[in-house]
C-alpha cells in the first residue's frame, strides 16, 4: 500500500483551487486534505477539502502554520491554489524526500498562461539549486514543527529554508520536475511589470558603476586624493548596495 500524505492548501477562494484540487487528487495518495480558508469561502471550501480551517488573517505564514497544527503524516506536501502537480514531480520528491538529510524537496511552477515569463524562467534555471517556494513542496513534518514555520506575510519559504539548513538538513529544488502555474494573461502581465522595475534598478546600477571609473580618472585631476578617495568609497557603498537590492528581487519575486 502506498504512503500517504496530507496535502495543505491556503486558499482565498481562487478560481484556480478545483484544478489544483484535481490534479492533487489524482496524483497523491492523499491522507487527508487540509484546506486553510477565509470565512466567506469557508462553506465551498468543506465540500472540496478534508479538513478546513477558517482563517482570515492576510499572512500566508500564520495560514500555513496552522495548517500544519492539523497534519497527521510523516511528510505532507504544501501545494499552492494555483498549482497543478504532475506524475513526474511526485515521483521525484517521493523519492528524495525519503534521504535522511532532506528535509524538503521541491519542483518548478511553470505558467500556462499565452505570455510564459521567459525571463523569470532564466533566472531561476540560472541559480539552479536555490530557489525555493512552497507551492508544490514535499516537507518532513516533525523538521518542519522544530524549525517552525515562519509567522510572516511573505518571504516565509525562504526564511524556513534557512532555519531548515540551520538544522543541518537540506531544502533540495529541482528545475526540470515541473508542475503547472494556472496563471491568466493579466497575472503574466503583472509579472513583466515587476521585471521592468528590475530592469530600472539594473539601469540605476550601471550609472553608478560608470561613475566609479570616471571618478578615477577625469574626476581625480580636480580635487585632491583625500576627496576622491572619499567620492570613490560613497560610489562603491552606493553600488554595493544597489546590488544587494537587486539580489534580493531576483532571489524573492
Amino acid at each position: 500500500m502506498p504512503e500517504k500524505y496530507d496535502v495543505v492548501i491556503v486558499t482565498r477562494g481562487e478560481w484556480t483551487l478545483p484544478y489544483a484540487i484535481r490534479a492533487a487528487r489524482r496524483i497523491i495518495p492523499i491522507n487527508n486534505l487540509i484546506l486553510v480558508a477565509n470565512s466567506d469561502f469557508l462553506d465551498k471550501a468543506k465540500e472540496l477539502g478534508d479538513i478546513c480551517i477558517s482563517f482570515d488573517e492576510p499572512n500566508v505564514g500564520k495560514a500555513r502554520a496552522e495548517g500544519l497544527k492539523h497534519v497527521e503524516t510523516p511528510v505532507y506536501i504544501s501545494v499552492d491554489s494555483d498549482v497543478q502537480v504532475t506524475p513526474e514531480w511526485f515521483r521525484w520528491c517521493s523519492k528524495i524526500i525519503k534521504k535522511p538529510y532532506v528535509a524538503a524537496c521541491q519542483g518548478w511552477e511553470r505558467t500556462m498562461g499565452k505570455y510564459d515569463p521567459i525571463v523569470k524562467e532564466k533566472i531561476i534555471r540560472k541559480r539552479k539549486s536555490r530557489f525555493c517556494g512552497l507551492g508544490n513542496t514535499f516537507l518532513k513534518t516533525d523538521i518542519i514543527r522544530e524549525a517552525g514555520m515562519p509567522t510572516i506575510g511573505a518571504d516565509e519559504d525562504v526564511i524556513l529554508r534557512d532555519r531548515i539548513e540551520a538544522l543541518g538538513y537540506k531544502w533540495i529544488s529541482n528545475v526540470d520536475m515541473v508542475c503547472h502555474h494556472i496563471k491568466n494573461d493579466v497575472d503574466l502581465w503583472k509579472s513583466y511589470a515587476r521585471f521592468a522595475r528590475l530592469e530600472k534598478r539594473i539601469d540605476k546600477i550601471e550609472r553608478v558603476a560608470l561613475r566609479i571609473p570616471y571618478n578615477l580618472t577625469f574626476g581625480m585631476a580636480k580635487r585632491s586624493f583625500m576627496e576622491n578617495l572619499y567620492i570613490v568609497s560613497v560610489e562603491l557603498s552606493l553600488l554595493y548596495g544597489k546590488l544587494l537590492g537587486a539580489v534580493d528581487r531576483i532571489f524573492h519575486f
